[in-house]
């Protein structure tokens, strides 16, 4: 068995696709997933499974769609793809976890968006796109700024999630502990 991590798009946030992660967590065993965690109420699963990840991506999504009525898309990781998208992060490791950002997408954009991405003024905001992952930084915050997974969806006409440094971190950690 292969140990994962999964990021749900937008479950439990403004109050639109809530999906209790403790209900979601039983569902999820009763399916055969073994070592079946969440982290915080936002979407963060691992688990360890038998599947391949696209397998394990419809197989995520298809329960979710079938138990909660509603259609989420999951981004499935395993250890190696999340160390090497930590590895990858462009910013300096002293900037604070909560203003760095890794947002997963489902596809990369064309290259003549990511260009007109680029002419847009975010002011002292920045973002770089490595493989399937945006890193971007908010020095003064999320409450404000222009870089967001909305921006990045609409620009690149793609599909993303995004968690803060922190949360990857700790995602790190507990898929460490669950090998």
């Amino acid at each position: 068995m292969k140990s994962y991590v999964i990021f749900l798009r937008a479950v439990n946030v403004s109050g639109k696709h809530i999906l209790p992660m403790a209900l979601l967590k039983n569902e999820l065993s009763h399916l055969g997933f073994d070592a079946v965690r969440t982290y915080i109420q936002s979407g963060n699963i691992l688990l360890k499974s038998k599947l391949d990840k696209q397998d394990l991506k419809y197989a995520i999504e298809d329960l979710i769609h079938k138990k909660f009525s509603f259609t989420v898309e999951a981004f499935v990781l395993n250890e190696e793809e999340l160390i090497r998208a930590i590895n990858n992060n462009p910013f300096d490791s002293s900037l604070p976890g909560n203003r760095v950002f890794y947002t997963f997408i489902s596809q990369p954009p064309s290259e003549e968006n990511l260009v007109k991405s680029k002419l847009i003024p975010i002011g002292s905001e920045e973002f770089y796109l490595i493989d399937h992952v945006v890193y971007f930084y908010l020095p003064e915050g999320m409450a404000r700024s222009v870089l967001n997974n909305a921006f990045f969806e609409k620009k690149w006409n793609t599909v993303a999630t995004g968690r803060n440094l922190n949360t990857i971190l700790k995602m790190k950690e507990l898929i460490q502990i669950n090998n």
